[in-house]
């Protein structure tokens, strides 16, 4: 009865969706089945199938992906009337599940709605979190950092040890940016027993991963990949890491000698109504993910 109850509810949404759509002026494209639309055209190199597309619709391609009208631009021209002569227009991430799970409902820059709360979020951390006084302060943490590794190259020197410099370089890159952002250096371990480039990693590839729950909403909580699943397992590990992290700034706010990491920054909004950051717990994780996957990918080789 379910699926009945599916399709025909798919089928409803697809003729309103029609029904909608007549007599607007759309660029070329293919024609789509019922529900699927053209999505069984992209196979395991869907920008090659695109690119076949193109060729036959044009520079500037209309398609139907499930549910999702989506435009497709193929030419350097094409790609700045969309990137920046009309890029307001286009600014936003179209919410799926991916962002729902792993960036809390869309809370981070990169997949938050173009709006004020984007404006506001990107103004704090450009004014509060990456402004040039900020990042001097923490030229002391940045120089014991490099004394450490200087020490660990000399410590090999001497045994005439071989060292994978880059290897070296991007750990150095890892840590600097954990104490800038969280305070503090942790161990893989600290976050799960995979480690923080294994949980990562999995966030990243489940983020990437296309969700069928994405391009028909009505089928997105069968959860029929798996992959809602695994983002929660993965949601779940760094948002228990980074309620530990808050809890523990909260806690040693009051040591005035401390150098103010982006966490303590951003805790210092929470709950102020003079400020126009309105933020709270969860956009604060938001950004600390954010800021530790820009950090991690600097540290992969």
């Amino acid at each position: 009865m379910i699926w009945i109850a599916i399709i025909l509810l798919s089928l409803a949404y697809l003729w309103l969706w029609r029904s909608n759509s007549k007599g607007k002026k759309l660029p070329p494209g293919p024609r789509g089945l019922p529900i699927l639309g053209s999505l069984h055209k992209l196979g395991a190199n869907p920008h090659r199938d695109l690119h076949q597309l193109a060729l036959k619709y044009g520079p500037v391609m209309y398609l139907r992906l499930g549910f999702v009208p989506t435009v497709v631009v193929s030419s350097p021209q094409a790609a700045e009337l969309f990137l920046k002569t009309h890029d307001l227009v286009f600014a936003s991430r179209p919410p799926h599940e991916a962002a729902k799970y792993i960036s809390w409902d869309q809370r981070n820059l990169s997949f938050a709605e173009y709006g004020s709360y984007w404006r506001n979020m990107r103004k704090m951390c450009t004014l509060e979190l990456l402004s040039q006084t900020k990042i001097n302060s923490f030229r002391s943490m940045r120089n014991e950092e490099l004394d450490l590794l200087i020490k660990v190259l000399r410590e090999a020197a001497d045994v005439g040890a071989a060292v994978d410099l880059s290897a070296k370089v991007s750990i150095l890159s890892a840590d600097m940016a954990c104490r800038m952002v969280l305070g503090n250096k942790y161990m893989d371990q600290d976050l799960d027993e995979k480690g923080f480039k294994a949980v990562m990693q999995e966030g990243m590839y489940l983020a990437a991963t296309p969700n069928i729950g994405d391009y028909i909403p009505y089928i997105a909580a069968l959860d029929l990949q798996g992959l809602n699943k695994r983002m929660k397992v993965v949601a779940k590990i760094f948002d228990d890491f980074f309620e530990k992290i808050i809890d523990e700034h909260m806690q040693s706010e009051k040591d005035e000698d401390k150098t103010k990491d982006f966490v303590d920054v951003m805790l210092g909004f929470v709950g102020t109504e003079e400020s126009e950051y309105r933020i709270e717990r969860p956009n604060i994780k938001a950004i600390m993910l954010a800021f530790q996957l820009k950090g991690l990918l600097k540290s992969i080789p």
